[in-house]
């Protein structure tokens, strides 16, 4: 994964410098962030690589849910087509169940301006939900960092799956 990830970067770096525009990279927490969760797994994360790379003109975005719905391939069944999980609120030590309660709907951070207090709590690793195109996975609840995972953070109290074809 290691070399997935550093390749994915070099990649992202030859086409921004090739074409000299802004460009939007869109990819799973656990590539666009700068620190992993599972250093098993995935040493060095692409976000890491393109922060080292194109310094603070990368911005990295985390997202977040509460609750709710979406679409992946089931682990427990290789082979099978993609289908709807639906999975409750994590328990109170999580860092959804905070983020939840700040506001019904959609809402950003920008975690590199926050309050001391918000710093704090938001440097504290916590469990989060990190599912990508399967599901269940192990690692799937890792505990993040969010105040040096992101620059920025996406949290949705509740999603629903897009509707399959």
């Amino acid at each position: 994964m290691l070399y997935r990830d550093r390749t994915m970067a070099e990649n992202t770096v030859w086409w921004q410098r090739t074409t000299g525009a802004r460009i939007v990279l869109s990819a799973h927490n656990g590539h666009v962030g700068y620190e992993t969760p599972t250093p098993d797994q995935y040493p060095r994360l692409q976000g890491a690589f393109l922060r080292d790379a194109l310094g603070r003109d990368y911005v990295s975005v985390g997202a977040s849910f509460g609750q709710g719905s979406f679409n992946a391939h089931d682990t427990g069944a290789p082979g099978e087509p993609i289908r709807t999980f639906t999975v409750p609120p994590l328990g109170p030590d999580s860092a959804a169940h905070t983020l939840d309660r700040v506001a019904s709907g959609p809402f950003y951070l920008d975690l590199r301006h926050t309050a001391p207090a918000a710093r704090d709590w938001l440097g504290v690793p916590r469990p989060v939900r990190h599912i990508g195109t399967a599901f269940p996975w192990p690692g799937d609840v890792p505990a993040v960092r969010y105040s040096t995972a992101y620059d920025l953070l996406v949290h949705f109290p509740r999603i629903s799956a897009a509707r399959l074809r």
